[in-house]
């Protein structure tokens, strides 16, 4: 289905991304597993689907930092000899939840950097090579909370996430009139890493049964949705936000 397309995909070594790479891989596409620390992740996963026949490239940035992210789509570029067709934005954090009346500006500013600079930067370096290709995607991954409000201590990434749909909204008009797609997932609970980290198996166990499917979502159940927005069903669609939550929430 992707074959000779070259796929971006941020925050792809772990979680919600590596499931991403692994779509896009197992569809026959060329994809750059972008990451900032979880290098030994990537380059086993790299190492991984590569046996399989495929060309993974594991590259390291921080997205919220300019260079870097050019630095990236240059590398990825230079790597496949080709520009990008399909940017997947899906690196994002909840860093340390915080009241915002405790909250310190380097804390905001760090989520905001992640979670919405990194995005426009990236769009922003991937564009010319798409419109050298008369077409692209670019997929961002926004979250059930920018509607909800998210959990307590949020605002830092409630606010990112709402802002990458807006985003995602007003990019879409504008490169409609070059063939280039822009839409957004929007994950409600689904099982990652993070979830280690800001949840507890009884929040969890709470959560989960909020949910009309009464489970928890798969990673993968998010990358088969990416892989739908990049390809050509998908080619009437622009500016949409696609909701995968198991019934969380229905707008």
């Amino acid at each position: 289905m992707f074959h000779n397309q070259v796929v971006f995909v941020t925050g792809g070594a772990t979680g919600i991304g590596a499931a991403i790479v692994e779509r896009f891989a197992a569809l026959g596409a060329d994809v750059a597993c972008c990451y900032n620390k979880s290098r030994t992740n990537a380059e086993a996963l790299a190492t991984r689907l590569k046996a399989g026949g495929r060309d993974i490239f594991p590259v390291q940035a921080d997205i919220s930092e300019r260079q870097e992210a050019k630095a990236a789509i240059e590398a990825t570029v230079a790597h496949f000899g080709r520009p990008i067709s399909v940017l997947v934005n899906n690196a994002g954090d909840n860093i340390d939840p915080t009241p915002v009346e405790t909250m310190d500006e380097a804390l905001w500013n760090k989520v905001i950097g992640i979670n919405l600079t990194g995005p426009f930067l990236l769009a922003k370096y991937c564009i010319p090579g798409m419109k050298t290709l008369g077409g692209g995607r670019i997929i961002n991954i926004t979250s059930i909370s920018a509607r909800t409000g998210g959990g307590p201590g949020s605002a830092h990434y409630v606010a990112s996430k709402a802002g990458l749909e807006g985003f995602t909204r007003s990019l879409a008009k504008e490169l409609a009139p070059f063939g280039i797609t822009v839409n957004g997932v929007a994950p409600g609970l689904i099982y990652t890493p993070i979830h280690e980290r800001i949840n507890t198996p009884e929040s969890l166990e709470r959560l989960r049964q909020t949910i009309p499917l009464l489970r928890i979502g798969k990673a993968d159940e998010i990358a088969r949705v990416v892989t739908f927005l990049a390809s050509e069903d998908a080619s009437f669609m622009t500016g949409e936000i696609v909701a995968v939550n198991g019934g969380m929430r229905m707008d």
